[in-house]
């Protein structure tokens, strides 16, 4: 039985140098190889500064850094991003009353964006560039529209941003 083994071990090493390409006179002396490989558009975002937790909700409706939005695109352009209020534009209240106070939103230059209509898409976010990963920051603000004789109460919204390339 060991000699039928090593009988088909030889004809299969002699199977295989015959598969080998075999090099005739015409074969020159260089070879090419050609590969590619494709690298999706990217957009990454986090929020830079985002802890906030005394707005001023009083009847001079003052206009309050919440954060800003660092955004990182490798296509070398800027960014779609879109806004979602979780409560739909409003900073809502825990109190027994359900009390909710409207607001406006900026993003960078883009003032007075009302989120109870839905999402808000803007288009021109600034984005970082580069191996590096360097982002570029746009800085997000509210305005409270409270008049002064809103119910006591902590009043907070959630806003997700969602970030693709243009």
């Amino acid at each position: 039985m060991n000699t039928l083994l090593k009988t088909l071990f030889v004809a299969s090493a002699i199977t295989s140098l015959s598969a080998a390409a075999a090099v005739t006179s015409s074969t020159g002396n260089q070879a090419s190889f050609s590969f590619e490989g494709t690298i999706a558009p990217l957009c990454k975002t986090s929020s830079g500064t985002n802890s906030v937790t005394g707005l001023k909700l009083d009847a001079s409706q003052e206009t309050q850094t919440i954060g800003t939005l660092d955004v990182w695109c490798n296509t070398g352009r800027n960014a779609t991003t879109e806004y979602t209020s979780a409560n739909g534009g409003f900073l809502k209240a825990g109190n027994a009353q359900g009390s909710k106070i409207a607001y406006t939103l900026d993003i960078g230059d883009t003032t007075n964006i009302d989120l109870q209509t839905g999402s808000y898409k803007h288009l021109t976010t600034l984005a970082g560039t580069g191996v590096t990963g360097q982002t570029e920051a746009t800085l997000l603000k509210i305005t409270p529209k409270s008049n002064g004789l809103d119910d006591a109460g902590t009043y907070s919204d959630t806003i997700t941003v969602t970030v693709s390339p243009n």
